[in-house]
């Protein structure tokens, strides 16, 4: 397997397929995507016998990957997508995808009916959140009512392509993105309306770079859920990262914290259930979905949803309105 990776942001969830023996991996390569050839020569020094490239677009040709992983810089992962997907490529690709509307019907347009497209979204691999949807698809808790999911991170030092909107793309699309997700795939329910805000309050002096945000989804056929994200979590804090989701269901709540779910049912004691479910490594799952047709937890039609999902939330907080979502 060839594997092409593209920019120097982001995670590249592939790049662990290359220690992974059972993944086959036998060349990758490297090239810069926006203004990011010093980080991306950062991933390339540190990976072993790969090839670089100063052009993307000639290493897409001369390559010849079998998938290509993206992540520039934030706003502009539209263009390597869309470049992968005219040569009939699969991509994996960090979010967001599409950083705009125009973005996003490129892509659709690039992506056609068989092209393949990938968001990593590490929740649906994590055992905590995987357990969660495992519980509400069995019905533990009834009809999801209510849904709130936190996704906060700390600051410490940001590039500074964060201050610009048209380079940043805005902390809806960059950190909420994970909660909203994780409303979507975990309840299993469309969401049809968004209501948002977001703002800068604590770091002025990152410009257009919003330090938190929030949106209120309606779901398909009743029920709410609520997305708060920040990057207020103090230095101090014992990780990097604090994630959170809670669904309230008609006959019981789902609870996910501090890497564990925990179910409450009815008048029985809180039970973690977060090891029932063994998901497969991420980088395993993705390659899976780019190069087998294993849309389980991955696939086009997800990824391209979840864009939408996130544009509308943006454009809501934008106007500090309602928007309704096809």
């Amino acid at each position: 397997m060839r594997i092409a990776f593209i920019g120097g942001h982001g995670h590249h969830y592939l790049r662990a397929a290359g220690g992974d023996t059972a993944c086959g991996v036998g060349a990758i390569a490297f090239a810069p995507g926006y203004a990011d050839t010093e980080e991306t020569r950062q991933r390339f020094d540190a990976a072993d016998n790969a090839a670089w490239y100063d052009d993307a677009s000639s290493m897409l040709d001369d390559f010849e990957p079998d998938v290509v992983n993206v992540g520039t810089v934030y706003a502009h992962n539209a263009k390597p997508i869309i470049e992968a997907l005219r040569r009939g490529l699969p991509v994996v690709s960090d979010k967001p995808i599409a950083a705009s509307w125009d973005d996003l019907a490129a892509i659709r347009g690039a992506a056609g009916d068989d092209g393949v497209v990938l968001t990593e979204f590490d929740f649906r691999c994590r055992p905590d959140f995987r357990a969660a949807a495992a519980s509400v698809r069995r019905g533990d808790i009834g009809d999801p009512v209510l849904a709130t999911a936190q996704k906060s991170y700390r600051f410490d030092q940001r590039p500074d392509f964060y201050r610009k909107r048209e380079d940043y793309g805005s902390t809806m699309l960059w950190v909420a993105s994970h909660a909203i997700d994780a409303l979507r795939f975990v309840t299993a329910r469309p969401l049809t309306h968004v209501t948002a805000a977001h703002g800068n309050v604590s770091r002025p002096d990152y410009g257009q770079m919003e330090d938190h945000c929030s949106a209120t989804f309606c779901f398909a056929g009743g029920g709410t859920g609520l997305v708060h994200a920040d990057f207020l979590r103090p230095a101090g804090a014992p990780t990097h990262g604090d994630d959170r989701l809670r669904i309230a269901g008609a006959e019981g709540v789902i609870e996910v914290r501090d890497d564990r779910c925990v179910l409450m049912v009815r008048d029985e004691s809180p039970r973690d259930i977060t090891d029932a479910v063994k998901p497969r490594p991420l980088h395993r799952e993705l390659l899976a979905a780019a190069l087998e047709g294993d849309d389980a937890w991955f696939g086009t039609a997800a990824s391209l949803e979840t864009a939408a999902y996130l544009l509308h939330a943006r454009d809501a907080a934008d106007c500090g309105g309602t928007v309704a979502m096809d």
